[in-house]
């Protein structure tokens, strides 16, 4: 009699089992559900900071290059004031 009464307990705790584990796994579905919208956010951020970062380089690289040209400037106004004091001595010098 043991044994036919122990067979709806195990059918129970079977039934029971069954429960946890669909509750279980809803629960890793869900979890990995928002771990997945996580990802794909932090996925769009990256691509948002790499463009960001793109333009910043590109902004430096067009500076840089400003500054080479002004720097180029800077030496060629220098090589006419210098020729330019050059010629003020040389006629200063045959005045006296």
């Amino acid at each position: 009699m043991s044994e036919s009464s122990n067979i709806p307990n195990r059918v129970d705790r079977l039934e029971n089992d069954a429960i946890d584990l669909k509750v279980a796994v809803s629960a890793l579905i869900s979890t990995t559900e928002v771990h997945q919208r996580n990802i794909e956010i932090m996925n769009r951020n990256i691509e948002i900071n790499q463009r960001n970062i793109d333009a910043m380089l590109q902004l430096m690289t067009q500076s840089l290059q400003r500054m080479e040209v002004v720097e180029l400037d800077i030496r060629g106004l220098q090589t006419e004031n210098r020729r330019i004091l050059d010629i003020l001595q040389q006629r200063n010098t045959d005045d006296a």
